[in-house]
């Protein structure tokens, strides 16, 4: 048994590929984590001005309620709040900008926040935030609101006490009115988290360049137990798929080895050959028939495939006309290692042929009858002419008289005979005019009481009551209905029952006529000819009337069917649109 060489080199494009894929998908997860890092600092940042700023606003509320309240107790809070640890700066602005309170008392008086919409702040009354740069140059994370010590959020009881505050102690409100509409600022000293979201960063980016190291290895170890997995499985599965490929060919094959064994038989040449799947290794003499055994045993001395049409007899005794292809088959070494054949049937194949090479021979064969059928019925004319002449000369008792009858009934024969002939020739054309399905019966009926056949047979029809006119040509179908009744009428000899059916299909947009009899029937195997040319079941029959009978139906767009059974009977049934274009 040959070993299995693994192959582990992994492809360039392999490994760009995976560094393409891996580097985006990292790189996002870092920046992401590097983005939250920074976005958890700011909104921490943000807590603690706010906390603070609301702190500020408590403890100058606290120190009205004690009615200790003035402009230096408000400076006096104000830098003590503002000496607590990473606060820069904390000062207290008006509507203009003015500041009015600062914890750095020279900066007291000068405009701040003209980048701000100051009034829009205080009209908001919502806390925000900006990252600025202070003289230093070094970065402070600035958080302002609406100074509102008295806001109405507190509960009724303290605006209560706060309003009865102002009544007593009028003095000591006046200047907290100059805080009105005011702005305070705070601003926080960024450093240590600066210094902690730097090395959050270096972390973040570490993790990422660990994390995508890591899983460019596992992805080169999937890959190359892949490709060892590969290796191993690539003979199993070349052989489930040369299997399932052999089950489900179209074609017939079947394998021998040297000693002559069906070594294999797949369900298609199983059923060409009409034997049964199970028979690997038996011999070819039991199994195979007697013209592929010869094919089979021939190859040993050849070279090259051999391709042969062969015939071969069924269990049901039916003929099968296969292609069979036989070729030697070898390994590498070119050891023989036994036979392969290939089956093609070609049955079906060969019957159309033979039925176009059938139909093209009776093609010729009308359009010579149309060729010449101009030049039969000039002599039929004159034959024909002469008879009646000798009619009317002889006396009707006499055998000369019979003669001429009989030459003149002979010529209208001969006539009509070349008058189907010419018909079947050319193709059919139909005129649309409106037309009277019921009266186009009444007229046959008409026609078919002078037949001396028609005599002692009873004639029944049966029409729906108010059909409509279809839209057809009255003398093709009339000339179908005569050929189907006049049929219909020969095949019950001295007595039966002639049905004629007119009725409209569920559907509502088709017409059907329905012509039956109690004739002898027809055989079953018969039925699927009737309607070619020259077939016949009569003896003085020509074959074309129901040939003609189906172009014209076909021309009117519609379709005719027939059933039979022998001793009961024929129906056929003509559905006509009743509309064509």
């Amino acid at each position: 048994m040959k070993k299995i060489k693994i192959t582990t080199n992994i492809p360039p494009l392999i490994l760009i590929g995976t560094i393409i894929v891996l580097f985006p998908i990292f790189a996002f997860m870092t920046i992401d984590r590097i983005n939250k890092q920074k976005e958890q600092s700011i909104n921490l940042l943000l807590e603690k001005g706010t906390a603070l700023i609301r702190a500020f606003e408590a403890g100058t509320y606290t120190g009205m309620m004690n009615m200790r309240w003035s402009g230096t107790a408000v400076e006096n809070l104000l830098a003590e709040t503002a000496a607590l640890p990473d606060i820069s700066y904390l000062f207290i602005v008006n509507k203009d900008g003015e500041i009015l309170v600062h914890n750095q008392k020279k900066k007291e008086g000068n405009l701040y926040g003209r980048d701000l919409d100051l009034q829009a702040v205080i009209k908001e009354n919502k806390t925000g935030w900006r990252i600025i740069e202070d003289q230093s140059g070094n970065q402070v994370f600035e958080v302002h609101k609406k100074f509102s010590p008295l806001n109405t959020n507190r509960s009724h009881r303290s605006n209560l006490m706060m309003g009865m505050h102002r009544r007593m102690h009028g003095n000591w409100f006046n200047e907290i009115d100059l805080y009105k509409d005011t702005i305070i600022f705070v601003g926080l000293d960024m450093e240590l988290i600066t210094s902690a979201d730097r090395s959050d960063t270096q972390h973040a980016i570490m993790m990422g360049i660990i994390l995508a190291l890591i899983g460019f290895t596992g992805f080169v170890l999937v890959f190359i137990v892949q490709r060892y997995s590969q290796a191993r499985s690539s003979l199993s599965r070349i052989q489930v798929f040369s299997d399932n490929l052999v089950e489900n060919m179209p074609i017939g094959l079947i394998a021998t080895d040297m000693n002559s064994r069906v070594i294999s038989i797949n369900p298609a040449a199983s059923a060409i050959l009409d034997i049964s799947q199970d028979l690997n290794l038996q011999g070819i003499d039991n199994v195979l028939p007697g013209e592929i055994r010869h094919l089979l045993e021939t190859i040993p001395g050849e070279k090259g495939l051999i391709e042969k049409e062969i015939i071969i007899k069924r269990g049901d005794k039916s003929e099968s006309t296969l292609e069979a292809i036989v070729s030697p088959l070898f390994d590498k070494e070119g050891t023989s290692l036994g036979t392969l054949l290939i089956l093609r049937d070609k049955t079906e194949l060969h019957r159309l042929r033979t039925e176009i090479e059938q139909n093209k021979r009776l093609a010729a064969i009308g359009r010579l009858a149309a060729g010449v059928a101009h030049e039969i019925r000039n002599p039929l004319s004159s034959l024909k002419g002469y008879a009646t002449f000798f009619k009317e000369i002889f006396d009707p008792d006499s055998e000369n008289f019979t003669i001429a009858d009989t030459m003149t009934k002979e010529v209208d024969r001969l006539n009509r005979v070349v008058g189907e002939l010419v018909e079947l020739a050319k193709p059919v054309a139909v005129s649309g005019s409106p037309v009277d399905v019921g009266a186009l019966v009444s007229e046959c009926l008409q026609l078919i009481a002078y037949e001396p056949d028609a005599e002692h047979i009873e004639i029944n029809t049966a029409i729906e009551p108010g059909l409509p006119q279809i839209n057809a040509d009255a003398d093709r179908l009339k000339q179908v209905l005569l050929n189907l009744c006049l049929n219909a009428i020969q095949a019950m000899e001295n007595s039966g029952v002639l049905n004629i059916k007119i009725y409209n299909e569920m559907s509502g947009e088709t017409i059907i006529i329905e012509v039956s009899d109690t004739g002898c029937g027809i055989k079953q195997e018969e039925l699927h000819d009737i309607f070619e040319p020259y077939f016949t079941t009569k003896l003085s029959g020509t074959g074309l009337g129901l040939s003609i009978v189906h172009n014209i139906v076909k021309a009117h767009k519609g379709r005719i069917e027939v059933s039979s059974k022998q001793g009961k009977g024929t129906v056929f049934k003509v559905f006509l649109p009743k509309r064509i274009s």
